[in-house]
Formats: structure tokens, C-alpha cells, sequence
């Protein structure tokens, strides 16, 4: 039995908890960090694991990580794991209605199956709705891993039955050369005394206006025959 089995055997295991963990293209938290931070901007806790049963039909289980658990084992050579511990969803309480996941927050999958390794997990996130009606339900969002984008698969990308598909190309540069004068260009440049044109002047019309004579000061006529009593 060499050194490595023999710390094995004696229980010499080192377990340590993160609140954070970089894997498979994505920054996890667990709840516990989430909990202690509430004003993050994202939300890293949710996961999802494909699981195969034994007739090959793949299944996937919604959880949030509860706890990140590195076990460090002593020897010679480094072992380390990661492991998520997490709290599922149960499947039986899935639907899948225009073309989105939901899960039903209040109804957890029952059992001692609540560990995961660390590159099993892809990232996911939980969305509410605003009606009260459906507020124990969440719609799953799948998120992309960091400087990976989704590549659509070969089905995704055929709309429809192409019988033939035109090539494009485009044709070889030819091998020519070609000379250009410039001096007839520059001739045409030159202005003549005949080129230059000049608008005609308008001529301002005078405006007529309609004015009524009326004397400064009008004194009333006095009657001479009248008798001033």
C-alpha cells in the first residue's frame, strides 16, 4: 500500500466551503452567499444537471446550490473535488408551455441525492411572474457560459428541403495595368471671362398706399346769426 492509499484509508480528507466557484464557463454562488449579499445585480445559484436512465432518455433536474464543498485529498500527488450541494426541484412538477420551462418553487425533490460534481452543472436562473396566481411557479432561463456562444445544431438551422444550393464566388483579380493623364482634366478646370454669369437685379417696385388728407387743426364754423342768450 503506498503513501496516497495509506492517508486515504486513515481518513485524512481537508473539506473547505466557498461562496463562489468559476467552472464550465460560468460563475456560481451559493444561496448562503447570495443571502449575505442581497444587493447582487445577477442571480449564480441556479443549476441544472442532465441525468440518462437506463433506456438512454435524458432528463434534467432544476436546483439552486445551497453550499460549494471542496475535499482536498492529503498525499504525494494534489486530489481535489468540488462539489455543489443543492436543493432540487421535483420533475414531476414541470410543464412546458410555449416552448419554456416552469418549475413549481414549493414542490422539492425528495431523497438523499442533493450533491453534485462541480463540471456537471450548467447555469441557469429563475424568473417570477407578477400575477398572484402564478406566483409559485418560475420560468427557466438557460445561460450562456462566458466567451461561448450557442451554436445552433444542423436541424436548427434547415427551414426548409433545399434541392439545390447556389455557390458564391468571386472572381480572380485580371492582371492589367492602366494609365490615366490628368492634364485635359486640369484644362477643364480653367474658368473663362464667358464662363462667369452674373443674376440679374431685381428693380424695386414703389408701393403705392392710399392716404386720406386731414387738416391739424379744425376749427368749428361760427354762425354769424346766432344770438347768444
Amino acid at each position: 500500500m503506498n503513501d496516497d492509499l495509506r492517508q486515504l484509508s486513515i481518513g485524512s480528507v481537508t473539506a473547505k466551503s466557498y461562496g463562489r466557484y468559476d467552472v464550465n464557463g460560468y460563475r456560481f454562488r451559493s444561496s448562503i452567499f447570495e443571502s449575505s449579499h442581497p444587493m447582487a445585480a445577477t442571480q449564480n445559484s441556479g443549476v441544472v444537471t442532465r441525468a440518462t436512465d437506463m433506456e438512454g432518455h435524458e432528463a434534467c433536474y432544476y436546483g439552486k446550490i445551497k453550499n460549494i464543498i471542496e475535499i482536498t485529498f492529503a498525499g504525494n500527488k494534489p486530489l481535489a473535488l468540488v462539489f455543489f450541494e443543492c436543493k432540487w426541484y421535483d420533475p414531476k412538477y414541470y410543464r412546458t408551455e410555449f416552448g419554456m420551462t416552469q418549475i413549481q418553487s414549493e414542490k422539492l425533490l425528495q431523497g438523499h441525492d442533493t450533491y453534485i460534481l462541480a463540471h456537471q452543472a450548467d447555469q441557469v436562473y429563475f424568473s417570477t411572474y407578477p400575477c398572484k396566481k402564478l406566483s409559485k411557479w418560475r420560468v427557466v432561463y438557460n445561460v450562456n457560459p462566458r466567451e461561448r456562444l450557442y451554436t445552433p445544431g444542423e436541424d436548427e438551422y434547415q427551414i426548409g428541403h433545399l434541392e439545390q444550393v447556389d455557390e458564391v464566388f468571386q472572381e480572380e483579380e485580371l492582371p492589367t495595368s492602366f494609365h490615366i493623364d490628368p492634364a485635359p482634366a486640369l484644362d477643364s478646370l480653367v474658368a473663362d471671362v464667358n464662363d462667369l454669369t452674373f443674376p440679374e437685379r431685381r428693380r424695386r417696385q414703389p408701393v403705392r398706399r392710399k392716404v386720406t388728407w386731414r387738416p391739424l387743426h379744425r376749427r368749428e364754423q361760427i354762425d354769424p346769426d346766432f344770438d347768444d342768450i
